[in-house]
């Protein structure tokens, strides 16, 4: 079987980066995306549905934005027909969510609250480490702006951020699933991803970086299967980029806190990325920022160049590494600039750094803040709204390059209040040069720390 391991939920650390093997789900047949071979064409021949049926396959789905097909059939030679026609078949994996190691639930209780505004923004380190408050100030606070996050279901009920979703837009490509979390009780990957780019300014609990934001959750892994594909992704992806285009929505960020890696050496690794390099440059032409996370797997990109990183290493996207503290709750001055334990770096991968947490302060020695004791590791994560169930009402501290991506997004995102609510790929790479701090070194940082000021 190919070495794979992609669409995994980017939460926590996972051990080792080259011991875990791709699962294919058990199919009769075997799906791929077809394109052409010829690099950066998004228009397939005229020939190619007949010809994709001549040579054994069953056309299940049409990218046309891309020219692409996504073709099932039962021929293990099905690839090296399409080459010999001049396309490119490329996978369409189906990979297992990575489950968290380390997560941690904090109670909110909107019916309690004394009033205060969001009282559990005291745990918040990162919106000071990337001068949030700073931009609210400037008068970016999201207004107008919108972001669309690509991820598992949603709690579209969560008090801290059901006023920023855009339900109109909202989509699920998980077949049989809703938008709306559906595997019961849990944590909520992209409850958490998009309460760190818009959670509400209310007095409930967390917020986010850009709190007049609104976010257009895109469903593409499910929980309940507890996996995604290759095409669910990408049909994500050109479904935001297709709401920009017919002026749907003015959206001109996506958050993709997913991803994993697999051999350059492998003909179908390759394959994979070319189809992205096509999406995520279709996006970019279409006025869209694509923010990927960059990776939990402590990889040194440059020191093995026959890794990808996917979808991160994609043409045109940013990719962002993860900082976090150690010991932030007994010395609020821990940097929040530090490299965290298990991200992957490499001037080969890493355009951006932001906060994504860590938990490698040893021990279980406790500390408290804000009247809640938990082990001192804990509050060095990052916390923000993960659940909304018939439990109650959640926020969670987790860690991961997961967390970073969607902190670069909401600052994307308050750049764009300052200049209409949507801001082009050139003005969001000019803003984030212009306001990162250049750290070193340059292979775990890119361009800089993030900050929004």
């Amino acid at each position: 079987m190919k070495r794979f391991v992609t669409l995994a939920v980017l939460i926590m650390l996972f051990v080792s980066a080259f011991s875990v093997t791709g699962v294919a789900a058990q199919r009769p047949s075997q799906e791929w995306i077809v394109i052409s071979a010829a690099e950066g064409v998004m228009k397939l021949p005229t020939f190619a549905n007949s010809q994709v049926q001549i040579a054994g396959g069953r056309i299940v789905r049409q990218f046309p934005q891309i020219g692409a097909l996504v073709v099932s059939s039962t021929d293990a030679n099905f690839a090296r027909k399409m080459s010999a026609l001049g396309l490119l078949a490329a996978p369409n994996r189906i990979i297992p969510n990575e489950n968290p190691t380390r997560l941690v639930r904090q109670a909110v209780n909107p019916s309690a609250s004394d009033g205060s505004s969001n009282p559990l923004a005291i745990y918040q380190w990162s919106l000071k480490a990337v001068h949030a408050q700073e931009g609210w100030a400037a008068g970016r606070r999201g207004q107008g702006a919108t972001v669309a996050v690509l991820d598992e279901g949603f709690y579209l009920n969560h008090p801290d951020l059901a006023a920023n979703f855009d339900l109109r837009n909202a989509a699920s490509f998980v077949p049989g699933e809703s938008v709306q979390w559906t595997a019961g009780v849990g944590f909520s990957h992209g409850t958490h991803v998009s309460g760190i780019i818009a959670a509400v300014d209310n007095t409930i609990g967390n917020v986010g970086v850009a709190p007049q934001a609104k976010v257009i959750p895109v469903k593409v892994l499910s929980e309940q299967l507890g996996y995604g594909e290759d095409a669910w992704v990408i049909s994500g992806m050109l479904y935001v980029g297709q709401l920009r285009a017919t002026g749907r929505s003015n959206v001109s960020i996506i958050n993709m806190s997913l991803g994993g890696l697999c051999e350059r050496t492998d003909p179908e690794c390759r394959a994979v990325k070319r189809v992205y390099d096509l999406v995520v440059t279709l996006l970019k032409l279409q006025g869209i920022t694509t923010v990927i996370s960059a990776g939990n797997d402590e990889l040194n990109a440059d020191a093995n160049r026959n890794i990808i990183v996917l979808p991160a290493q994609a043409r045109n996207a940013l990719s962002i590494s993860a900082t976090g503290p150690i010991g932030w709750g007994l010395d609020p001055s821990a940097d929040p600039r530090r490299p965290a334990s298990y991200s992957n770096f490499g001037k080969t991968l890493v355009t951006y750094a932001a906060p994504g947490g860590d938990f490698a302060y040893p021990g279980e020695e406790p500390c408290t803040v804000g009247g809640v004791a938990r082990p001192c590791w804990v509050y060095d994560m990052v916390q923000s709204p993960g659940e909304a169930s018939s439990d109650g009402v959640y926020s969670y501290w987790a860690a991961g390059t997961s967390m970073a991506a969607p902190h670069v997004a909401g600052i994307l995102a308050q750049y764009a209040s300052a200049v209409g609510g949507t801001i082009t790929p050139a003005q969001a790479e000019q803003a984030l040069k212009h306001f990162a701090q250049r750290l070193s070194p340059i292979a775990f940082y890119g361009n800089g720390f993030t900050r929004a000021n």
